[in-house]
């Protein structure tokens, strides 16, 4: 059992949580991050690949969308479990045991894909595999870092995670696609499981004092997850920007599931062309988070959310109306669109861990992950029919100006005003 560090062995600086930082706190970011970088290259393109096989054999909207609701299904349905673990339990250790059996899964699966026992139902498994140790993984990571930062940091440190997405989506599309093409779909599952082996390796050798929780345990899971229910409902401006989050879910992230087919059908491309679209979206990320690394929010966080969620509408109705040679075109759109993402996504856990007490702060996570991705699958359900109804430039439109619209109503909410006030 971990300790927590004597005053002697502690810097003159405290956490968000106004606990004492070790001297060396700089170098246990370090170390956790250099492995969820290895980790999340390896899962963007293992998920690349996945998709890519299905676009290529299937070429429908209707199965690529049942895949993005495997990939997101088990995290609205378990996460909130996941913040009851992250509260009761060493968040380290859930961590670890998460991207354990998220590797663990990937290695079986390759070595049925290299017998020869491949099926839809098998590619599906791997994506729901994966979401299910995410819905335990997410809840105790976003609980840690509020203990592993002063308070001024916490955009940066929630922005570093998604700066190191960032750089992953650039190259590991590429890595998925080029390691699928040369050696087959098995190669890609080891890189992957052993990926989540190095995670896991530097997650132990951290010292992470405060990531044993001290709260007392409650009654049961039931009444933990009733407590985070509540602390939610009772807090208008939290659930306000729950629900804000919820529309965005609903409306963007099905577009990223449905892009390979807007590159396959649309635009006439490969997988090399789907690859490239990827890539620019990770750009986009990786210049939009090192911009919010750098500038920090600033004081109106929510403003900057609203704002973000507009261009990411505006851009998408562009990218619809595009002609079928403009490919080039829309290439660089997803990079702005995505650049603007990092924008939207950098300001929500620092505005909740304003907000939100320390020992409840892993459970309220978990159910806040859980109804912003719940809202996923359900978009993804519209958008895989109306997508093959209507087309998929044209669903690209809607979805763009229903968001824009959106954002709009959003900054004239006067609870989500409050949470910039410091109401």
């Amino acid at each position: 059992m971990e300790t927590i560090p004597r005053p002697p062995s502690a810097s003159c600086e405290v956490n968000a949580n106004g606990h004492p930082l070790p001297l060396r706190w700089k170098r246990t970011i370090a170390i956790i991050w250099t492995g969820q970088a290895a980790s999340i290259l390896a899962t963007i393109a293992a998920t690349f690949a996945v998709l890519w096989h299905i676009t290529a054999t299937a070429d429908s909207a209707l199965m690529l969308s049942l895949a993005g609701i495997a990939s997101l299904l088990p995290v609205a349905l378990l996460s909130p479990l996941g913040g009851v673990a992250a509260d009761r339990f060493n968040k380290k250790h859930v961590t670890i045991v998460a991207d354990g059996i998220a590797g663990v899964f990937s290695l079986a699966l390759a070595v049925a894909v290299g017998v020869g026992f491949s099926s839809m139902l098998l590619l599906l498994s791997l994506l729901a595999a994966r979401a299910t140790a995410q819905a335990f993984h997410g809840p105790s990571l976003m609980a840690l870092m509020p203990e592993l930062v002063p308070e001024r940091d916490m955009v940066r440190i929630n922005t570093l995670d998604q700066t190191l997405s960032s750089g992953s989506a650039i190259i590991g599309p590429v890595v998925g696609i080029a390691l699928y093409t040369a050696w087959g779909f098995s190669a890609v599952l080891v890189m992957d499981a052993l990926c989540a082996a190095l995670a896991c390796l530097c997650l132990a050798v951290a010292r992470l004092p405060y990531a044993r929780s001290d709260a007392p345990s409650s009654a049961g899971v039931t009444a933990d997850l009733r407590d985070g229910a509540a602390a939610i409902a009772h807090d208008r401006p939290v659930a306000a920007l729950l629900v804000m989050v919820m529309l965005a879910m609903l409306l963007f992230l099905p577009l990223g599931t449905l892009s390979p087919l807007m590159t396959y059908d649309w635009f006439g491309g490969d997988g090399f062309a789907a690859s490239l679209v990827e890539a620019a979206a990770g750009i986009g990320l990786l210049v939009g988070s090192v911009a919010m690394l750098a500038w920090g929010g600033g004081k109106r966080l929510v403003g900057v959310l609203a704002v973000a969620g507009a261009l990411i509408g505006a851009g998408c109705i562009v990218c619809g109306l595009l002609p079928r040679d403009a490919f080039p075109v829309y290439v660089a759109l997803i990079g702005l669109v995505f650049a603007a993402t990092a924008a939207f996504n950098a300001p929500v856990i620092p505005l909740m861990q304003k907000r939100v007490p320390a020992e409840k702060f892993g459970r309220v996570m978990g159910l806040f992950g859980s109804l912003s991705a719940l809202a996923s699958p359900v978009g993804l359900a519209i958008a895989g029919p109306a997508a093959e109804a209507l087309g998929v430039n044209r669903w690209f439109i809607v979805c763009g100006a229903l968001l824009v619209i959106a954002m709009i109503i959003a900054l004239a909410s006067r609870p989500l005003r409050s949470l910039d006030e410091g109401a």
